[in-house]
């Protein structure tokens, strides 16, 4: 078994649609963690919009970045991280200066884009979707310190919350994902 894991969602949060994601994920780590917007409480939107709306209100990007700084300060052994959409936006800036993360993945945070000159402190591979605003122009710049895979599949295909759900492209490249955050 390897070091735990950290599963920062989406905006979406926690939701019954996620447990599978969780039950991959639990028989790969010693141990998941999930952080989420919304602080466990879950919800169930009826769009993004709505979704976004409500993460907007309740804890908007600012906050979800101070509430994955606070695990990250607090935490006393490494772990690996895999973060999706705005989990990924906000643990992006703070890879430069954790030390308490091994190895990171980090899947179509759209707003990574806004920062490319950052150097995470640990391997980072970043999951971008090659239609999100940027990708393409800073996909060099990028590459410099990450691994950078673009993805043709559009926002949102691994959450089955999510309009743009694509299951079968979800599990293949999840096992990816687990096959990267396993190697040492």
């Amino acid at each position: 078994m390897t070091a735990p894991l950290l599963l920062v969602t989406d905006i979406f949060g926690q939701h019954q649609t996620l447990q599978p994601l969780i039950d991959e994920l639990e028989r790969h780590f010693s141990a998941v963690m999930v952080l989420d917007p919304y602080n466990g409480q879950r919800f169930v939107f009826d769009s993004e919009t709505q979704a976004f709306e409500h993460f907007q209100s309740r804890c908007g990007a600012a906050g979800y970045q101070q509430k994955l700084q606070q695990i990250l300060t607090s935490a006393t052994a490494p772990f690996k991280l895999l973060a999706f959409s705005a989990g990924a936006n906000a643990a992006w800036p703070l890879l430069t200066q954790a030390n308490s993360i091994s190895k990171a993945a980090l899947v179509y945070g759209n707003a990574i884009v806004d920062q490319p000159e950052l150097k995470p402190n640990c391997p980072t591979q970043l999951w971008l979707c090659d239609s999100d605003r940027g990708v393409k122009a800073l996909q060099s710049q990028l590459n410099q310190h990450a691994d950078l895979l673009l993805s043709p599949l559009p926002h949102g295909y691994f959450n089955p919350r999510s309009e743009h759900y694509q299951p079968v492209a979800a599990t293949q490249d999840l096992q990816i994902l687990i096959r990267y955050l396993l190697r040492n």
